[in-house]
């Protein structure tokens, strides 16, 4: 009785343990990530181990989302199943996860220095450094950071060589690493690199190499081609030397005033330079130019003919351009142009465009609460408006007036109470007010004969 009672118990056990078995021989790899995400501390513990032993380098960026566990059983088995996948056949792989591997510093559950080393060991080894230098230009610009800093840090490669890959880096914080960097410690070799440099689509990078580069013998020269450069901060820069130096600049600008891509930074360098003789010149490029000349040439004309200014910022208002219309109205706020609601009613019927409505409801921001509700119930009955502003759009904007009401303690003129009344008899204007309070309680207390009627009759 007792034989058979424990040979029962022996098998038993032995069908539980081949079930097992047969089952760890079928967990396939995605199971076994999705179990190292498991609440089970013990599921995630046995997990990471078992991803670990498969060698499969595509577990590493899951095993690093894991070495922060706070179970420390858990961060232990990674970091042994993490330690078995660094090595040269993964460094692929181990790259593209620099930013997960470095994030653990900032991790405060444990130290993962540790870790961290015996990676960058493996990274720094000689037959890796040609990887590490060319995933400076890897698409991922996290990654092509912490190549660049470790490759700097630990000079895996000659100076000439670091710079030449990082400046042909398509991450500007690369190549602005690498011009700070050389700047400081390789400023002989750095000048190499002036001539690309002065290529260079970020602003910044163009402007020190300019900088560094008016030090030389062909200063002058480089300069005036710098007078024309897509930034006005280079053009700046060059200008000042320019002028010191004894070159003639209004001349320069002048000469290239109706060359193209170049007539735009001309405009510029007449206006900053406060030359009235190309006055007429630049009013023919506001009326005729390209976008980018007309908005150019708007800046310059507010310097050169500000007596005028109101009359520029209007036109541009209703330019063909959204560019230029959009310029004009900030030039408008920037300059505190008084605004009123028939100026920017006239605007809108002089214009065909419909972003020069939507201009005008911008500026509307900016004008007496009085007249901006004067405007925008205008608005409700103008059919041009409507045609392009959905009448949504209006009680949205409505909307912002009843909001703001009570931040304005102005009281409207008798102007704008006529106008008010005579605009709340259109059954539109009617329909669409009585959705708000504050314009309810403005046309009861102007005494109004036509009440808005409110939800709940106010």
């Amino acid at each position: 009785m007792i034989v058979n009672s424990i040979q029962a118990l022996l098998n038993r056990l032995q069908a539980i343990f081949f079930k097992n078995s047969n089952e760890e021989e079928t967990v396939t790899f995605e199971q076994l990530v999705a179990l190292s995400k498991h609440w089970d501390g013990y599921k995630r513990e046995n997990a990471v181990l078992r991803l670990g032993m498969l060698g499969n380098p595509l577990a590493i960026p899951y095993l690093l989302s894991r070495a922060n566990d706070w179970v420390p059983q858990v961060r232990e088995a990674t970091f042994k199943s993490l330690t078995r996948l660094v090595t040269n056949e993964n460094i692929d792989v181990l790259i593209e996860c620099l930013p997960q591997i470095y994030h653990l510093r900032n991790c405060g559950r444990a130290n993962h220095d540790k870790l961290i080393s015996v990676i960058e060991m493996l990274l720094l080894e000689s037959r890796n450094k040609t990887k590490l230098v060319k995933n400076i230009n890897n698409p991922n610009s996290y990654v092509a950071r912490l190549c660049l800093k470790l490759a700097i840090e630990n000079e895996v490669a000659e100076v000439s060589k670091l710079l030449e890959v990082s400046f042909s880096s398509r991450d500007v914080l690369v190549r602005v690493n690498a011009y700070n960097w050389a700047e400081q410690k390789y400023p002989i070799e750095l000048e190499k690199h002036h001539t690309r440099l002065l290529r260079d689509s970020f602003m910044p990078i163009r402007k020190e190499a300019l900088r560094q580069s008016l030090l030389g013998s062909d200063a002058i020269k480089l300069a005036e081609s710098s007078l024309l450069d897509r930034h006005s901060s280079i053009r700046e820069l060059a200008l000042k030397f320019y002028l010191e130096n004894g070159g003639n600049a209004v001349a320069f600008y002048r000469l290239n005033l109706t060359e193209g891509s170049k007539a735009k930074a001309a405009v510029w360098g007449l206006g900053f330079l406060n030359s009235y003789d190309a006055l007429d010149e630049i009013k023919s490029l506001f009326e005729s130019g390209a976008p980018s000349i007309r908005k150019q040439a708007l800046n310059s004309l507010l310097k050169l003919d500000s007596q005028n200014s109101e009359s520029y910022l209007f036109n541009g208002l209703t330019d063909s351009s959204p560019s230029v219309s959009k310029e004009a109205a900030r030039l408008i706020v920037k300059n505190r142009l008084p605004l009123c609601a028939n100026k920017l009613l006239q605007i809108i019927e002089e214009s065909e465009y419909t972003h020069t409505i939507f201009a005008c409801v911008a500026l509307s921001h900016q004008i007496n609460k009085w007249e901006r509700v004067v405007f925008l119930l205008s608005m409700l009955i103008n059919e041009q408006a409507l045609s392009v502003l959905t009448e949504e759009q209006v009680e949205a904007e409505l909307g912002i007036w009843n909001g703001d009401y009570n931040r304005s303690f102005s009281q409207p003129t008798e102007q704008q109470i006529a106008q008010i009344e005579a605009l709340v008899g259109s059954p539109r204007v009617n329909r669409v007010s009585r959705q708000f309070d504050s314009l309810i309680h403005a046309v009861k207390s102007m005494g109004i004969d036509k009440p808005i009627l409110s939800r709940e009759e106010f």
